[in-house]
């Protein structure tokens, strides 16, 4: 019987089955292959993210260490290599266990109690100069400057662990703290800075502002090296930062000399053109709210090379140890405080003085040789009984060294100003102690003062301090009479002034005592002043008065000058018109108090001063034409008709805190300026000699973060050099 048609064999059949086999296979491969890859895969995801895990629980740890460091050695003048064995870092380890928190809906797997952190000793200090011809320099705020540099070494390991598997990550990082002195720069405020010159002005050497910086001009403004801001680069005016300023005309180093003429090139901020480009715009810290697509940080680094940053490049605050605000910086001018902060006392220049006056409320001034031996007196109730039950700790300067019957009338201040006057040629004579015996001669209990002998309370170490009881009021002054001329005697008169200064005369050859053996390297060198009162220096001061004609000693010291600088208040400068000699005693007396007055100003002439200088300024307030701080270029305070004459200065400008006894804004003062011819002191710069008790700027700086291995890792532990100790 024959099969139905539909019943018949299928030639293919097998074929078929065949196809289906095969490819069932390959499916079943593919699927294999997917599943074998999509396991790998997880388990590679897996451990990725147990190596990432810890990997950055390890960069927390290092990042916790270099926070610490710098809020540790913020506050602390003095440490020792021992700093972090002896005072481990421990708070990091109570923290961890909130920075990787574990349980329900943590996807953490990081074991707190695993981390571990440990710091080597603090190296010892070396001093590294940071070459601003090294391309690793180019965005380094201090290159060009000398630098006291330690550092210490951070190595962290920590472990991501789960039921599957555990990965161990391990990494290293140092930080270097550096400590610079403050007169590295050519001009430093810890304030707002501001610019605001009418005649060209060309600043020579490095320039800083914890604070914004604001820059117009009237007849040009150059910068020839570094310009550093710690939080706004601004051209226009402070009490009106949204107008644009008339002049444009400011211009700033790139620091290369590309068109070969010698010089490094300048470049303007006023629309350059970069890499073939015009910007768009003038070039400041809000440049991109005026050209889409650009910003100050890439712009200002392609057109100045790093000479010119703020914060966005990570400029940060430069303070000396311990001071944080404005107030603090004021009282390193402030007398002795027992309760005061360790940091900041350390530097205070009451406590370094080696030679300290007091100047009581009627004028009186009693010398001391160690600040100590100062307070004692201060705290007395029977102040003549002490001087007479303490003669080793009294010093009796020279006769004519110290005149309080003087007074002068400040125009910024509209006061009448009661002087403590110091005569610099009498206390070099003194400090220099050519004859044994004489009556030029410092004096201790009837002897002369050893001013070289640390067996005694206090020595000779170059740094005085003025301890002004009440310097914001006066006293009865009876006034002097001297000869003005050959045949002219001009009395004074007698009053009573609004204020109690300090001033300088015959300064021209400074007290130091290396000048008695130059080959003494031991001897100090040169001679700080300091006062919480205001300070009025006289005529040429560290300097012989000749003008070069080349305008080379703006910047070159003398022959036979010596590291010198004036803190105090505020810094006044009387011009060499201000002094005149006395015919019969021979002494330089201030005749410009004479003709200063509520209704005069006296005329000047041209004057040469050399000296770091720390001050106060009365800062910018409100807006549009109100009170103006005076700028930079009004830094130093004058009282006289310029008209033309020359303040030739080569220094170290320094406006540290707000004044709180010269209190006079700038718009009240009455004076015709001098032509600014201002340079940076190569005394301070490329000789780095600098005035006794200069105050150090502490910066720190990451270094060589970077992920190590196991071996690595204990052979760091091993390294004795290093010494590490676990936090």
């Amino acid at each position: 019987m024959k099969r139905p048609p539909f019943l018949a064999a299928s030639p293919n059949r097998g074929s078929v089955i065949l196809i289906v086999l095969i490819f069932t296979t390959v499916l079943a491969l593919i699927a294999g292959s997917l599943l074998s890859y999509t396991l790998t895969e997880r388990r590679l995801n897996h451990a990725n993210s147990l190596r990432f895990q810890a990997k950055n629980a390890a960069e927390a740890a290092l990042e916790y260490a270099a926070a610490e460091t710098r809020a540790r050695l913020t506050n602390n003048l003095n440490f020792s290599s021992s700093e972090f064995s002896s005072a481990p870092i421990t708070a990091h380890s109570s923290r961890l266990a909130t920075l990787f928190q574990q349980g329900s809906g943590q996807y953490n797997t990081v074991d707190p109690t695993e981390v571990e952190l440990w710091a080597s000793q603090v190296s010892e200090p070396v001093r590294r100069f940071i070459d601003p011809n090294n391309a690793g320099n180019d965005f380094d705020p201090l290159r060009g400057q000398t630098v006291g540099s330690q550092s210490v070494r951070f190595i962290a390991k920590a472990e991501a662990e789960d039921d599957v598997s555990k990965v161990v990550s391990y990494a290293t990082q140092s930080i270097e703290i550096r400590d610079a002195a403050l007169f590295n720069y050519a001009i430093f405020y810890n304030l707002d800075m501001e610019f605001h010159p009418g005649p060209n002005m060309t600043v020579v050497g490095p320039v800083h502002s914890n604070e914004s910086s604001y820059l117009t001009e009237g007849g040009g403004l150059t910068f020839t090296d570094t310009m550093t801001t710690a939080s706004s680069f601004i051209i226009g005016t402070k009490n009106n930062p949204a107008s644009r300023p008339s002049g444009r005309d400011i211009k700033f180093t790139t620091g290369v000399d590309d068109d070969g003429d010698g010089a490094n090139d300048l470049l303007t901020v006023n629309n350059p053109t970069i890499d073939g480009t015009a910007v768009g715009s003038y070039i400041d810290s809000n440049l991109n709210s005026r050209v889409a697509g650009k910003n100050f940080r890439d712009i200002s680094s392609q057109a100045w090379n790093g000479y010119v940053q703020d914060s966005s490049h990570g400029i940060s605050r430069q303070t000396p140890p311990g001071v944080l605000t404005g107030p603090e910086a004021h009282d390193l001018i402030e007398p002795p405080n027992p309760t005061g902060a360790a940091a900041v006392e350390a530097q205070k220049f009451s406590n370094k003085a080696g030679l300290y006056f007091v100047v009581e409320n009627d004028g009186d001034v009693f010398a001391f040789n160690d600040p100590a031996a100062a307070q004692d007196f201060k705290s007395s109730t029977n102040r003549p009984g002490w001087i007479a039950g303490n003669p080793s700790k009294v010093v009796v300067p020279p006769p004519g060294m110290i005149e309080n019957q003087r007074r002068m009338y400040d125009w910024r201040e509209r006061e009448w100003i009661n002087t403590v006057d110091f005569d610099m040629g009498a206390m070099r004579t003194a400090v220099l102690a050519a004859s044994s015996g004489s009556a030029d001669n410092f004096k201790v209990n009837g002897a002369d003062w050893d001013l070289d002998d640390p067996s005694i309370d206090g020595q000779w170490n170059g740094v005085i301090y003025v301890d002004v009881e009440a310097p914001l009021s006066g006293y009865l002054s009876a006034g002097t009479s001297y000869k003005s001329n050959a045949t002219t005697t001009v009395s004074q008169g007698a009053g009573t002034g609004g204020r109690t200064a300090v001033r300088l005369l015959n300064a021209s050859d400074l007290p130091s005592r290396r000048d008695a053996d130059p080959a003494n390297a031991f001897l100090p060198e040169g001679i700080s002043i300091a006062t919480n009162a205001s300070i009025y220096t006289v005529g040429h001061f560290n300097a012989d008065g000749t003008l070069q004609a080349d305008l080379s000693d703006m910047t070159t010291p003398e022959a036979d000058e010596v590291p010198a600088a004036i803190i105090a208040d505020a810094v006044n400068i009387l011009s060499a018109a201000w002094d005149t000699t006395d015919f019969d005693t021979g002494q330089v007396v201030p005749a410009g108090d004479i003709s200063s007055g509520s209704s005069s100003r006296p005329g000047a002439a041209n004057t040469e001063v050399s000296a770091a200088l720390l001050t106060g300024i009365v800062s910018t307030t409100g807006t549009l034409n109100s009170q103006y701080s005076g700028g930079v270029e009004n830094y130093p305070r004058f009282h006289e008709n310029w008209s033309g004459d020359s303040l030739r200065y080569r220094g170290s400008i320094v406006a540290l805190f707000e004044s709180e006894v010269a209190t006079g804004t700038w718009t009240r003062a009455k004076y015709g300026a001098p032509r600014r011819e201002w340079g940076f002191n190569s005394l301070f710069g490329s000789q780095r000699r600098y005035p006794p008790g200069t105050p150090i700027i502490r910066t720190f700086r990451r270094l060589d973060y970077r992920d190590i291995s196991s071996a690595e890792w204990t052979a760091l532990k091993a390294d004795t050099n290093l010494s590490f100790t676990e936090m």
